[in-house]
């Protein structure tokens, strides 16, 4: 999912008489332009986001677009006690994960990944309280400077600017990570990087002690990453009602729990199957109507074989007394999930999975 479009055909409009020595002349009239046109939302810690494609949802919750990627990702991710932490920020979209993340460690490594300019390009326009931004910024300036044949080199070399498909620059990848950064829009709405396959290839990019961040509690999102050998485990989230998500590769201390509820929708409920992607380039819709054809299979299957229970029902708790007891076990949250999964479906159990 992209930013609305009145909003991106105004940053366009300023991308192309952009020389660098106009920065000043841009910023007073793009700001206000977008403001005027209501694109452009200030949020309450008095940073702006981005109205998406969607008029009703914006690229940062009202409760502060700084204040999001500071207790959302850089927060959680224990990227202040790190020495000098790699970090891969999907999505950076405005910057603010990257800028932050500085900000808390001024030694992090960071590859940025965004696929649409237009809003990298707004990031040098806006004002960002922690300083940190400016070394963004220049960044940011290398990357358009350079595009349109000004050379210019940015004196920060610990920062990366990738302005693709995240999908293409993981299978080129060959780094290792310590923080990924997940911050793309709702899988609901774009799951394109929400899918095992993506997840998978992120997983081998992890260091032994990496954990990839995201602000989705999606059912099929979690499901993936256990799938993936991802321990899941949950933080509070400012401004939503559920938890952001972490997965871990390999924790050296035992995660947080998620919600007993969504433990057991995960390992039981057809509505866990998760989002694939195999070749990496398919399109959201055909994306989701896949989905939706192996869930289909899925539920038909397990009511053939006595193994179907909605998922009201696996909410409530109405499932086998022995499988429910799992989930009083010291385990985490990925280890309940794939016990109670193995001991309920049994001797189907590759069978079942076989469809995810």
């Amino acid at each position: 999912m992209l930013p609305n479009k009145k909003g991106l055909e105004i940053i366009r409009t300023y991308m192309k008489i952009y020389n660098g020595s106009n920065e000043d002349f841009i910023k007073e009239h793009l700001v206000k332009e977008l403001i005027e046109n209501n694109v452009l939302v200030e949020t309450e810690d008095e940073t702006y986001t981005l109205k998406s494609e969607n008029e009703e949802e914006m690229m940062h919750s009202k409760v502060g677009a700084l204040k999001e990627a500071v207790y959302k990702f850089v927060k959680p991710s224990n990227i202040e006690n790190l020495g000098n932490p790699r970090v891969l920020d999907l999505c950076s979209g405005l910057c603010y994960n990257a800028i932050s993340a500085l900000h808390y460690n001024k030694n992090s490594k960071i590859d940025m990944v965004e696929i649409c300019e237009e809003v990298l390009f707004l990031t040098l326009f806006l004002d960002i309280p922690f300083k940190e931004h400016e070394i963004i910024k220049d960044k940011v300036r290398e990357y358009f400077l350079n595009k349109i044949g000004i050379k210019y080199k940015s004196k920060y070399d610990n920062i990366n600017i990738y302005v693709e498909d995240a999908r293409k620059f993981i299978v080129n990848c060959n780094k290792k990570y310590d923080i990924v950064f997940h911050d793309a829009f709702s899988p609901k709405r774009d799951p394109t990087l929400y899918t095992y396959d993506f997840l998978r290839e992120i997983y081998k990019r992890l260091n032994d002690n990496g954990v990839i961040i995201s602000y989705s509690s999606s059912i099929p999102f979690r499901s993936a990453l256990v799938s993936c050998g991802f321990i899941i485990s949950e933080r509070e989230s400012i401004g939503r009602k559920r938890g952001i998500t972490l997965g871990y590769k390999n924790p050296n201390f035992k995660p947080n729990r998620i919600n007993k509820i969504d433990e057991r929708v995960i390992a039981l409920s057809i509505n866990a199957i998760p989002y694939r992607d195999e070749t990496l380039n398919l399109t959201k819709e055909e994306i989701i109507k896949n989905r939706n054809i192996r869930k289909e299979k899925l539920r038909e299957k397990l009511i053939k074989v006595g193994k179907y229970i909605s998922t009201k029902q696996i909410k409530k708790g109405n499932i086998p007394e022995d499988i429910l007891k799992i989930q009083e076990e010291n385990l985490n949250s990925s280890e309940i999930i794939i016990k109670m999964r193995r001991e309920f479906f049994k001797d189907i159990y590759d069978e079942i999975f076989s469809i995810y």
